[in-house]
C-alpha cells in the first residue's frame, strides 16, 4: 500500500464523487461475500440432500451475479468521473503554473518534458485516483467485516486471515519505497526521450540538411536503451513486491483452510460453517489483490508526481483568473467593435514610465528609463535593431517579465495581463477548423460562451479576412492543417488578428506582422491594423519601412531608450 498525499488531497476536493465511487465499490465487494455465503449454502444443501434449498441457492447466486454486473458498471462510470475531474483540475492548475515568466523564459526547460508531464503524467494519475484510492478504502471497510465474521465462525481461521492481511499490506511497503525511488529514474528517462523525439521532429528538415540524421538516430537509441533499463529495474522490484503479496495471500488462505479442516474434524459445527470459512477466507484477500493490480496500472503516473509538483500542479487552486470574469462581462459586446477598458468602456492611453529591466546574469540593462505613451485612435510603431529589446518590452507589457524599475499603466492604473492581446511574428495555428482556431481565445468562459457565427464574422470583418473565409468551400468549418500550412502567410496573420480581437482586450501588441509577406499582403495587414487602431491601443514592432506609412508615432528603440523617428 502506498499513500500519495498529493493525489489524496486532489481526490478529497471532490468528496461526493469520491464517496459515491467508494460506496459502490464496497457494494460490489458485498456481492462477492454474499455469493460466497450462497455457494456455501448450496454445497451444504447438496450434502444434506435438500434439492429445494439447492435451487433457491442457485437462484440467489444468479441474482447476486446480475446485481454485481449492474453495480460494477455504475461504479466504473463513477470512478471514471472522479478521475476525469481530478485530471481536469490538475491540468488547469499545471497550465496556469507553467505560463509564468520564470518558466516561459527558462532556457533549461524542454518542451518535450513539459508535454510529457502535462499529457502522459497527468493522464497517468487516473488509475491511482479512480481505482487505487477507492480500493484502499475498500480494504479498510471490507476486510475487517470478513475477519470479524471468520472470528465468529472460527477464531483460529480469523486470526490466520488477519495476519495474512497485515503481512500483505505492510510487507511490500519497503519494496514500494524502493520502487518509488527507481520510478523517478524511470520517469526522468521517459521525459528525456520524449524531449529528444519532439525536438528531432521539429528540426527534421534541418537535421537532414546538416547530415545529422545518423547522429540523431544514435542519440534516440541511447535514450531508448536508458528507458528500457529503467523499466526493467522497476519491473524486477515490482515482481518481488508481488511475490510478497502472493505469499501473504496464499499463506493466509492455507492457514485458514487448515483451521477449517481442524474445525470440521473436531465436529464443532455443521458443514456449512466449513464451507463459509474456506470461501470467506479467499474473499477476504480480494481487496488486497485488487489493490496490487491497480497500483501497477497507475505506476507511470505516480512516477510523474515530482515533476508535476515542480510545475505547480498541486498548488492551491485560486479559481478562474480575473480575465475570465472580465471576458464574461464583455460577452455581449461585439468582438470586432470597441475593446473593453478599465471601467467597461474603451481604454484611452497606455503609459510606460521610467521602465528598466535586466536579465539575470547580464552586465547591462536591456531597457533603461524607457518612456512610452500609446493612445487609442492611432497606430504606434516601434523599430530597432535585433537585440535592442523590443521583444523584452512586449514581454513586460504582457506581464511575462517584471520590471526592475518604472511601471506600466492603462488609463492611470497598473496594466494587467488580461488587458493585452498579442499577434506574434509567426502566429500559431492548430490542426482543426477555422472556427476552432478562432474560438481559442476564451477557454475560461464555460459552456455556452463560445463565440457564435456573428461574433466570428464581426472579428474577421475587422481583421479583413471575412470575405476570403466565405469564399472557402466550408466557410468557418474549413479545416486548417497543422501550423496553418494550407493558408497563405497573410491569411495566417489576419486569422491571428481576428483571434486577438475576439479576446476583447483594449491593448493589442503586434510583432513583425508583415515579415513573411509580399508587398501587397503586407499593405493589407497594415491597413487592417490602422482600422483596428480606431478602437484599440495598437503597438506594432516592425523593421519594414513600408509598414510605417501612416503611423502617427514612429519610435526607435536604441540603447534601452525610445526616441522619436521620422515615419
Amino acid at each position: 500500500m502506498m499513500i500519495v498525499r498529493e493525489l489524496w488531497r486532489e481526490a478529497a476536493r471532490f468528496p461526493a464523487a469520491l464517496a459515491w465511487s467508494t460506496g459502490l465499490l464496497a457494494l460490489v465487494f458485498l456481492t462477492h461475500a454474499a455469493q460466497a455465503v450462497a455457494i456455501a449454502w448450496s454445497m451444504s444443501a447438496v450434502l444434506r440432500g435438500r434439492p429445494e434449498d439447492v435451487l433457491a441457492a442457485l437462484a440467489l447466486i444468479v441474482g447476486i451475479a446480475l446485481a454485481r454486473t449492474a453495480l460494477s458498471l455504475v461504479q466504473t462510470s463513477a470512478a471514471a468521473g472522479l478521475g476525469g475531474r481530478v485530471r481536469q483540475a490538475l491540468r488547469r492548475r499545471a497550465m496556469r503554473a507553467a505560463l509564468v515568466p520564470e518558466r516561459l523564459h527558462d532556457t533549461a526547460a524542454r518542451d518535450g518534458s513539459m508535454r510529457a508531464a502535462l499529457g502522459d503524467g497527468i493522464d497517468g494519475t487516473d488509475a491511482y485516483v479512480s481505482k487505487y484510492i477507492p480500493a484502499i478504502a475498500q480494504v479498510f471497510l471490507a476486510c475487517p467485516v470478513i475477519v470479524a465474521a471468520l472470528l465468529v465462525l472460527s477464531p483460529a481461521a480469523g486470526l490466520c486471515v488477519a495476519a495474512g492481511i497485515v503481512l500483505a499490506l505492510l510487507g511490500p511497503m519497503a519494496w514500494k519505497r524502493m520502487m518509488a525511488r527507481r520510478g523517478l529514474d524511470h520517469w526522468d528517462s521517459y521525459e528525456a526521450l520524449s524531449s529528444d523525439i519532439l525536438e528531432s521532429l521539429r528540426g527534421m528538415a534541418a537535421l537532414r540538411a546538416l547530415g545529422d540524421v545518423p547522429g540523431t538516430r544514435r542519440r534516440l537509441h541511447t535514450r531508448s536503451e536508458a528507458l528500457r533499463r529503467a523499466t526493467e529495474r522497476v519491473m524486477r522490484v515490482s515482481l518481488a513486491e508481488t511475490a510478497v503479496i502472493d505469499f501473504a495471500v496464499q499463506a493466509g488462505v492455507v492457514a485458514a483452510a487448515a483451521a477449517a479442516l481442524g474445525h470440521a474434524a473436531a465436529g464443532q459445527g455443521p458443514a456449512i460453517e466449513v464451507y463459509l470459512i474456506l470461501l470467506l477466507s479467499s474473499e477476504a484477500f480480494r481487496p488486497i489483490r485488487d489493490l496490487s493490480r491497480h497500483w501497477h496500472a497507475g505506476f507511470l503516473g505516480l512516477t510523474a508526481i515530482p515533476g508535476l509538483a515542480r510545475i505547480g500542479a498541486f498548488a492551491p487552486d485560486g479559481g478562474l483568473p480575473e480575465s475570465g470574469a472580465r471576458e464574461r462581462a464583455a460577452a455581449s459586446r461585439t468582438p470586432g467593435g470597441p475593446a473593453d477598458g478599465p471601467t467597461g468602456g474603451r481604454a484611452e492611453e497606455l503609459r510606460v514610465s521610467g521602465l528598466g529591466f535586466r536579465y539575470p546574469g547580464a552586465r547591462d540593462d536591456v531597457l533603461h528609463d524607457l518612456t512610452l505613451t500609446a493612445r487609442r485612435g492611432s497606430l504606434t510603431a516601434i523599430t530597432g535593431e535585433s537585440g535592442a529589446g523590443k521583444s523584452t518590452l512586449f514581454d513586460l507589457v504582457l506581464g511575462f517579465l517584471t520590471p526592475a524599475a518604472g511601471g506600466i499603466t492603462l488609463d492611470g492604473r497598473p496594466v494587467r495581463p488580461d488587458d493585452v492581446a498579442v499577434v506574434s511574428q509567426r502566429p500559431v495555428l492548430f490542426a482543426g477548423s477555422i472556427r476552432d482556431n478562432l474560438a481559442l481565445t476564451r477557454p475560461g468562459d464555460g459552456p455556452g460562451r463560445d463565440p457564435d457565427d456573428a461574433d466570428l464574422a464581426d472579428a474577421c470583418r475587422s481583421a479583413g479576412i471575412l470575405d476570403e473565409i466565405r469564399r472557402l468551400p466550408h466557410g468557418f468549418d474549413t479545416e486548417v492543417t497543422e501550423a496553418g500550412t494550407n493558408l497563405s502567410g497573410g491569411q495566417r496573420q489576419r486569422l491571428a488578428l481576428a483571434r486577438a480581437l475576439l479576446a476583447r482586450r483594449p491593448v493589442l501588441l503586434v510583432d513583425e506582422p508583415t515579415s513573411a509577406l509580399d508587398a501587397a499582403r503586407a499593405e493589407e495587414v497594415v491597413d487592417t491594423l490602422h482600422r483596428v487602431a480606431r478602437d484599440r491601443i495598437v503597438i506594432m514592432v516592425s523593421h519594414r519601412p513600408e509598414t510605417l506609412t501612416g503611423a502617427a508615432d514612429v519610435l526607435r528603440l536604441e540603447a534601452g531608450h525610445l526616441e522619436r523617428s521620422a515615419p
